[in-house]
């Protein structure tokens, strides 16, 4: 088995069909590749559609979270490399081949970054990020953001690393990746491998400042300085969050960005 694609599902019904249609796309049999979703109970309809995917595999029942329906696919997944592709999430034509003539090039490496590119709620296109090679001087510095759907992760990272901390329900990537890059490299791949959704009351549109006192959590655990230009922005970011909910400062405040060439991406 080459891959093992873990999907968590909750009440997905709009999006895990194009989820599956591009796992499937890839061109990979079943003794090849593998696609499980863990799902925490839908009642949307999203298990009928389960049901009826015969290249499936899925179990639904409760969880303690996002990290808990991941780590069950993990520990589920037969599969050499592993990918967390969220269900609203999907997966760019040929990424797998693409992995694979990386994974031959280098092939002491268990990490691989592709590009991501973002679309907004309408589901046109915001931006594409650049895979990155995930060095801790960065995610502990200015970059804390990770291309999570185009981050391939080989089985035995996940054994030396552990699996996510249950108890973290926000930026737990961040924090599991900081945890694995301590003892792994990762070799970016500059090709659009996956298509990260934004999608309104998801756990990172909801919750981004919980992310951002994560990401001082970790910081703080690894003993970062206090005063350094990560910290400041961090917290900025963390103070300000009261202004950014009052609309017509929002709007004032992108329209003016906007007349210098910077107004904000995404909403």
């Amino acid at each position: 088995m080459l891959f093992s694609i873990v999907t968590p599902s909750l009440n997905c019904k709009d999006f895990i069909t194009d989820n599956i249609a591009s796992v499937r796309k890839q061109g990979f049999g079943p003794d090849e590749l593998e696609h499980w979703v863990i799902d925490g109970g839908s009642t949307d309809g999203t298990l009928d559609i389960l049901a009826r995917e015969t290249d499936v595999k899925w179990i639904s029942e409760p969880d303690k979270g996002l990290s808990d329906a991941v780590n069950k696919g993990i520990e589920r997944a037969a599969g050499e490399w592993i990918l967390w592709l969220n269900a609203d999430d999907y997966l760019a034509d040929n990424a797998l081949k693409t992995l694979i003539e990386y994974a031959r090039k280098y092939p002491d490496i268990r990490v691989f970054c592709g590009d991501e590119t973002v679309l907004r709620y309408d589901g046109t296109v915001e931006q594409t990020l650049q895979g990155w090679d995930y060095s801790l001087e960065g995610l502990l510095g200015t970059r804390t953001s990770m291309n999570q759907a185009s981050t391939f992760v080989h089985r035995e990272v996940y054994q030396k690393a552990g699996l996510l901390d249950v108890s973290i329900r926000d930026a737990m990537d961040y924090e599991w990746l900081v945890r694995a890059m301590h003892h792994y490299r990762c070799v970016p791949i500059p090709q659009v491998l996956a298509f990260y959704r934004r999608r309104r009351g998801s756990i990172m549109d909801a919750n981004a400042v919980k992310f951002y006192k994560r990401f001082l959590a970790v910081r703080r655990k690894y003993n970062c300085p206090r005063f350094s230009r990560a910290e400041l922005q961090i917290r900025f970011y963390i103070y300000t969050d009261p202004l950014r909910r009052i609309p017509w400062l929002r709007r004032s405040v992108r329209r003016i960005k906007g007349l210098f060439g910077k107004a904000p991406l995404h909403p």
